[in-house]
């Protein structure tokens, strides 16, 4: 598609290398959604009306989303950015009231046999909204106000995600945390979040094992007056050493209220098994286990196409959705994961490079948000299947079965290779 700088130059078009990698996920995804959702006595059969017949007619609305995004007039993104996010905040308050519930979490809007979840596209939403705001002449990313409002962009889809009980799309937010900080978020409030990640795992654990919490209390406090005794010619710092302890201790039972009140109970039983505090192969453990067992199955070469026997006997729930990548183990085996990890990662390589050559606010924003989102979604989903964290469903980009979530991220990927073409 692009055959020379100068070519280029004259005539721009979609980044090619992003375009092919994109092209060979989507196939991997077909491929695998094909082997774990085929009949064992017909497998070579196929029709519109089964599983992968369905992925193909997701895969045809994708590329006619593809073609609008290419003929469209760049500008189009920027002009209504704003306008797209409150759209994707108006749908995620909608479907709280007329969606309906699927595993749980109310976050689908049905019409006769298909789902549409608002909160793929609200990611979509967001990273156009953050690149806009931050992208818009005069604003700099420092001052009180201005980083308030860039963390407000994302914070009120992630708690609206968080109320349709969705918790694996709403920490998937957490990715503009990354964007923000390479736009020049204080170091302080990255570590806070660390910190608060810290002790809310600490806090768990504690509970589990039967700690009261006025111990977690005496440890803060006690570390607390050993920094006010060696800061003790800065009241400054002793100012901020209390004010992180107070608050520290205030999470610590926001943390525990949460977890026995607002979360259900199979949450706690995955948050338990993940942590190692229970063990349970036969029911909140069993996905977790046959995970396990089928990406081990598949050794150096796998076991081939069609012939995965965790796949085809169906011992691992939503395998063509959430653990789809237990059926590339399985069936590819170790060369077929590595195979996997290099499309993937060169993805996101090329969407940073591209991202960092940006010559607006605007279109680095968009690329490191499109690059980010597509790495936290990786990462809990590849954690997931192999019990890094907790089963919180969250499917693996371009590749798990799903409209809404194809469609989303393609529309994420090409509107920044548009935004990057008329930078070319």
């Amino acid at each position: 598609m692009i055959s020379s700088s100068k070519t280029n130059e004259q005539n721009p078009r979609l980044d090619t290398l992003s375009v092919w990698l994109y092209i060979i996920l989507v196939v991997i995804g077909l491929i695998n959604i094909y082997s774990a959702t085929a009949d064992v006595n017909q497998p070579f059969s196929f029709s519109f009306g089964s599983t992968t017949g369905r992925q193909v007619i997701w895969i045809f609305g994708a590329l006619l989303i593809i073609l609008s995004i290419a003929f469209a007039n760049v500008a189009v993104f920027d002009y209504f950015a704003y306008g797209f996010y409150a759209i994707t905040i108006v749908l995620n308050i909608a479907v709280l009231f007329l969606g309906r519930e699927v595993s749980g979490a109310k976050s689908w809007f049905g019409f006769g046999g298909i789902g549409i979840q608002p909160s793929e596209f609200a990611k979509v939403g967001t990273a156009l909204a953050m690149a806009k705001f931050l992208g818009t002449y005069g604003v700099r990313f420092k001052g009180r106000k201005n980083v308030l409002t860039a963390l407000g962009i994302f914070l009120l889809p992630m708690a609206l995600v968080l109320i349709q009980n969705d918790t694996g799309s709403a920490l998937v937010y957490t990715a503009f945390i990354l964007v923000l900080y390479r736009e020049g978020l204080p170091g302080y409030i990255l570590l806070t979040a660390l910190w608060m990640g810290l002790l809310g795992i600490l806090g768990i654990i504690l509970f589990v094992k039967g700690v009261s919490h006025w111990w977690e209390t005496g440890i803060l406090a006690a570390v607390a007056t050993g920094l006010i005794y060696l800061g003790r010619k800065n009241k400054q710092f002793i100012r901020a050493v209390l004010l992180v302890a107070v608050l520290s201790i205030g999470f610590g039972y926001m943390v525990r209220f949460a977890y026995i009140k607002v979360l259900k109970q199979y949450q706690r039983d995955r948050i338990e098994l993940i942590f190692g505090l229970k063990e349970d192969r036969k029911g909140a453990g069993y996905n977790l286990e046959q995970s396990r067992i089928a990406i081990g199955a598949g050794k150096i070469t796998g076991r081939g196409f069609l012939e995965g026997t965790q796949t085809k006997m169906g011992f691992v729930p939503e395998q063509q959705t959430d653990f789809i990548f237990c059926t590339i183990a399985e069936e590819w085996g170790f060369l077929g994961i590595a195979f996997f990890f290099l499309v993937y990662f060169g993805l996101l390589l090329r969407l940073a490079t591209l991202a960092e050559r940006q010559t607006t606010i605007f279109g680095r924003v968009l690329g490191y948000s499109v690059a980010c989102i597509i790495f936290i979604h990786v990462a809990i989903n590849l954690g997931m299947t192999i019990g890094l964290v907790p089963v919180i469903g969250i499917p693996l980009p371009f590749i798990s079965f799903g409209g809404s979530s194809l469609w989303a991220f393609t529309l994420m990927l090409f509107i920044f290779l548009k935004v990057d073409e008329k930078r070319r």
